[in-house]
């Protein structure tokens, strides 16, 4: 092969591997055809090799949690929020239920503040957790029952069964033009040529590199459901303490021991006050006992002499001479 044969033919491979690997990413009706065929290749992790799979061993087959029963693979976001009114002992309640459904914590952000006259923990913040799709049901029971009150709940579930086909297509196309290229810069006899091949191998390397990551987080994303647990706070309700006291009967023995109490409290004050009393009581009776001994020997007002003489007088006249019609 001559000099110009060989650029032509490096020009010509360049054009082509550029041109299939922009129409794979369009063609959806390829993509759809061939899904039967790549599908088993996609869960296989073969990397394109292709084989003579099984027809039956399709996307279904693969015991990712995330396939659901008919054949979809689906990744499912979620989101909930938990009141409470000790957010310090929802967060130990949350990690505990998050360990105990087979969950992991991804992010966290928590903001927890004093304790208050009440007992209550004020704060608020959140979890993000990654969870597998059979326990994401059991985790948020489980958080209802232990942590808090569920008060609001978000979901999100998408069918990414095409995405991940169109992926594993992507990516073997992406391979087979690289595999080409390597091929032709063995063939390469120009600086040229080297040059150019290697640059288009690069940028096949990079779009297969980014693939691929598109692959992992999608797939990672129907493996593990994502949670995000939000935790506020809500000052506890008088019907709360009530509710929490128990029945009747507690009600009744709880009134009888604050009677009691009363009861105690008053008779202590009579005992610290007794000795006051007494005292009061005696200062107030002699003062009393003078008093009216003071009114009992008074003596005969003394007035101006005709007045004296004058009352004098009648008590005399009223002794010495009895009334005659008596």
């Amino acid at each position: 092969m001559g000099r110009h044969d060989t650029t032509a033919a490096v020009a010509l491979a360049v054009l082509v591997g550029l041109g299939v690997s922009a129409c794979s990413s369009n063609d959806d009706s390829s993509s759809m055809a061939d899904s039967t065929d790549v599908a088993p290749e996609i869960r296989a992790g073969d990397g394109g090799t292709g084989g003579a799979a099984d027809e039956s061993a399709t996307i279904t087959g693969s015991p990712t949690r995330g396939i659901d029963t008919a054949g979809q693979a689906l990744a499912t976001t979620a989101g909930v929020t938990v009141t409470t009114a000790n957010v310090r002992r929802a967060v130990d309640d949350t990690l505990t239920a998050v360990e105990r459904n087979n969950a992991s914590v991804y992010n966290a952000d928590l903001d927890i503040g004093d304790e208050r006259d009440d007992g209550s923990v004020d704060g608020s913040g959140y979890f993000v957790v990654k969870v597998p799709p059979t326990d994401l049901e059991p985790l948020i029971a489980d958080l209802g029952s232990t942590v808090g009150t569920v008060s609001g709940r978000t979901q999100d579930t998408s069918d990414v069964t095409e995405q991940l086909v169109d992926l594993e297509i992507r990516i073997r196309v992406e391979r087979d033009v690289i595999e080409r290229f390597q091929v032709l810069l063995t063939q390469a006899t120009t600086f040229q040529d080297v040059v150019e091949i290697e640059r288009v191998i690069s940028e096949r390397t990079i779009a297969l590199e980014q693939l691929l990551a598109s692959q992992r987080n999608l797939e990672n994303r129907v493996e593990l459901s994502t949670l995000t647990i939000s935790l506020q706070y809500v000052a506890p309700t008088p019907e709360a303490t009530v509710a929490s006291s128990g029945n009747i009967t507690d009600a009744w023995h709880t009134g009888w021991d604050v009677f009691v109490g009363i009861l105690f409290a008053i008779g202590l004050v009579l005992a610290v006050a007794a000795p006051f009393l007494a005292s009061a009581v005696l200062v107030l009776g002699a003062v009393w006992s003078v008093g009216r001994r003071r009114r009992t020997s008074r003596p005969a007002p003394v007035g101006p002499p005709d007045t004296v003489e004058h009352v004098v007088t009648e008590r005399d006249e009223e002794f010495a001479a009895p009334n005659p019609e008596a």
